[in-house]
């Protein structure tokens, strides 16, 4: 493995006699925001940790070596170290994908261009391992940020060696600052080399980062150079600077300033917990000029750099632009609004910068809902962004998930499908096209779901969504094992929730409660524990109190993309109804005392009235059940309150406002067979006589409808009573 944005790969050298190792030196979870330092390796102060008694003394010597180099070690800067060194050569990569929560951000990565500007050198692993232990990431995608230019652009990837670990990569921009290439001839005589990245500003280990926004250097000693392994074909010793950011870092010769490798890969020892190798590695110029071959761009590559006149603002843009990324990285929502501003304004042309300031003022709307202004900036620069860039499918697909969350599905589809006509291979348009379908076509979602993970059958993110389209059909045993898929593949990822809705659809509870516990202690975020409490209050009518408790918790937690205080008011009010409708079958008194507790705090809550009919009702208070029913049809008129109003002011002998009822209830719903159920069964209690009616009620009541069919069983009993069929023998 590589030096990645977000962990670095250590691998012992087998010589050493020491067993070969992998372990994490930085590791960050962008999703959260949250950095944790699995290996501080022996860093303290700035320097190497003194050496643990050991009885390996040749150890010992060997880590008081490295110190010794460390301490001498220190950030270069270009303008110092080579002057008229073309700087604005080395660009960051910057991947921001895309969840339907929010950004997903990894540690900046780098490239460099080479010959005439065309072209972009950086390590494969910075463009390949974009979905790798993502949370849910829906769209995995990197954009490179130019010094030059002051300004953000997609690139095409060229060509890439795996086993050199390299990637040949054709940036937006039609010239650049650039770097020449070194002859291989130059590779052996040397025994130094600068490599160059845009690090952190201080060794931190917890957000705030802040990374520098002009390139820092470092200069090493060549261990060894060594063709026969491609991705180390170059080691240099003693790295100290060498981290997070360097990923894809140009390996240059300090005299000429040619590009003569780049830097993969992080190589480290340790021995009871001493630390004594610590180098860097890459791949060589002749792989360098092999893949040049293979991908055609060999002559653009070799040209002499061209001269080129500064661009207006471009310090100030390019710094705009790192600030965001930097911003995102600290989940700082109000910098990264100002930021992308900045950056909009100074490039107001930019197709990218666009895209920048609409995704910032869509994610800080998710945060505060109430800032209508926020979602206003957010669609004209999503517009804005299409205008300039019509083939953009990213613009497309970010303003069809813009359009989705905002609950426009027609208008959302249609971008959506405007960006898979540019792109087929989108990820976001490809996942936001099975969401929007779930909502208004759950067959075709199911359909379209079965084609994405034939297609790309190791693709987790892909089976959990055709697991919620298949939920959405009541296929619940296929949905089943699609999330199981989904789970195998990334356990890490958050994807059990699919799995425990699928299971508690199957009755497998117990399976269910766990799948959704689990969820809170691997994540615990506000929407962890609001799923939780919600099964438990759906399922778990004996665990009410744990529900309640799980309520508590997610309204003590608070995120940037939590639940909104309507849900959680929602959810509250939906345990307190759970809590009335076991009360009453333990005592109908009990509940209704506590109905009425309820109503004395709430009394415009027409829930409350709803549950406090049903429960009359079972009293015998038919009258107080009616004057119940009808204030909950008043304060809840888009709620399916009426069929208790209808069915109380039967019980109390109002037939003829009953039947007004059930015909308004039709009139509104005429495919919901359950009302048809209910008018047919008002009609052969209290109108036998009114056979027709009874029977072409009953016929639309056996039609399918979703969550309003009605069961086999039902309709059996109630064609037996009209007598459209003999009773059931006994």
């Amino acid at each position: 493995m590589r030096v990645s944005p977000r962990f670095l790969t250590t691998r012992s050298n087998s010589r050493s006699g020491v067993s070969s190792t992998r372990f994490l030196f930085i590791g960050a979870v962008a999703g959260s925001g949250i950095v944790c330092l699995l290996c501080l390796l022996a860093f303290r102060g700035g320097g190497l940790r003194a050496p643990r008694q050991s009885s390996d003394a040749a150890t010992s010597q060997v880590a008081a070596e490295l110190k010794k180099k460390w301490q001498a070690r220190e950030l270069l800067l270009p303008s110092a170290e080579m002057p008229g060194f073309p700087s604005e050569a080395v660009v960051v990569l910057a991947y921001l994908g895309r969840r339907q929560e929010g950004a997903e951000v990894k540690w900046p990565r780098v490239a460099c261009a080479i010959g005439d500007g065309t072209v972009l050198l950086t390590a494969a692993h910075c463009v390949t391992d974009l979905n790798e232990g993502g949370k849910q990431a829906v769209s995995a995608e990197t954009v490179v940020i130019s010094p030059y230019c002051g300004d953000v652009f997609e690139f095409e990837i060229l060509a890439v060696d795996e086993k050199a670990d390299l990637a040949i990569l054709k940036p937006g921009w039609p010239s650049h600052p650039a770097l020449g290439l070194a002859d291989e001839s130059e590779l052996e005589p040397a025994r130094e080399m600068l490599v160059a990245g845009y690090p952190q500003q201080q060794e931190i280990t917890k957000p705030p980062f802040r990374f520098w926004q002009e390139i820092r250097m470092e200069k090493l000693s060549v261990r060894r150079v060594d063709e026969q392994t491609p991705d180390a074909a170059i080691v240099l010793e003693a790295a100290r600077f060498a981290g997070p950011g360097w990923s894809g870092s140009p390996m240059i010769l300090p005299r000429s300033g040619k590009v003569v490798g780049v830097l993969g890969k992080l190589q480290t020892n340790t021995k009871n917990g001493i630390l004594f190798k610590r180098d860097v590695a890459g791949c060589s110029i002749r792989a360098i000029n092999s893949l040049l071959d293979r991908s055609g761009v060999s002559e653009a590559a070799k040209r002499r750099p061209l001269e080129l006149t500064p661009v207006e603002n471009a310090q100030r843009a390019f710094s705009c632009a790192m600030q965001y990324v930097e911003s995102c990285w600290n989940r700082d929502s109000r910098a990264w609004l100002s930021f992308t501003r900045q950056l909009a304004e100074l490039r107001p042309a930019s197709v990218q910068a666009r895209l920048f300031l609409a995704w910032s003022a869509q994610d800080a709307y998710t945060v505060d809902p109430s800032k209508d202004d926020l979602a206003v900036l957010a669609e004209s620069s999503f517009q804005e962004a299409i205008r300039l860039g019509p083939n953009s499918a990213r613009a497309h697909a970010g303003y069809g998930d813009f359009l989705m969350l905002r609950q426009r599905d027609k208008e959302a589809l249609a971008e959506t499908e405007a960006a898979l006509a540019i792109a087929p291979g989108n990820d976001l348009a490809l996942v936001n096209r099975m969401v929007i379908l779930t909502r208004t076509d759950p067959a075709k979602a199911a359909e379209v779901g079965r084609e994405m993970t034939d297609k790309h059958p190791k693709n987790a993110h892909y089976w959990f969504w055709y697991a919620g389209a298949l939920l959405a059909r009541d296929r619940n045993e296929e949905a089943l094992a699609a999330a199981q898929k989904a789970v195998e593949m990334n356990p890490e990822g958050l994807y059990r929730g699919k799995l425990a809705e699928a299971l508690a659809r199957v009755g497998r509870l117990d399976e269910a409660e766990a799948c959704y516990k689990r969820m809170t202690v691997d994540c615990g975020c506000q929407r962890c524990w609001v799923q939780y409490a919600q099964f438990l209050i759906e399922r778990r009518s004996d665990k009410l109190e744990e529900a309640g408790k799980a309520l508590e918790t997610a309204k003590s937690k608070r995120s940037r993309l939590g639940v909104s205080e309507d849900s959680l008011e929602k959810l509250g009010i939906n345990l307190d109804l759970a809590k009335l409708q076991s009360l009453e079958k333990e005592s109908p008194e009990k509940a209704e005392a506590l109905g009425r507790q309820l109503l004395d705090g709430s009394p415009e809550n027409g829930h409350y009235w709803f549950a406090l009919a049903g429960i009359l009702r079972t009293r015998g208070k038919l009258n107080e059940a009616v004057q119940a029913a009808r204030q909950s049809v008043r304060l809840c008129p888009d709620f399916p309150y009426r069929p208790r109003l209808a069915d109380t002011l039967a019980k109390t002998g109002q037939l003829e406002e009953a039947e007004q009822t059930y015909r308004e209830m039709l009139r509104d719903y005429p495919d919901r067979s359950r009302y048809w159920f209910w008018y047919a069964t008002f009609l052969n209690e209290y109108h036998p006589k009114r056979t027709e009616e009874c029977r072409e009620a009953l016929s639309k009541a056996e039609a399918p409808g979703g969550q309003w069919s009605v069961s086999p069983e039902e309709l059996r009993e109630l064609r037996a009573r009209v007598g459209l069929e003999p009773p059931a023998k006994p």
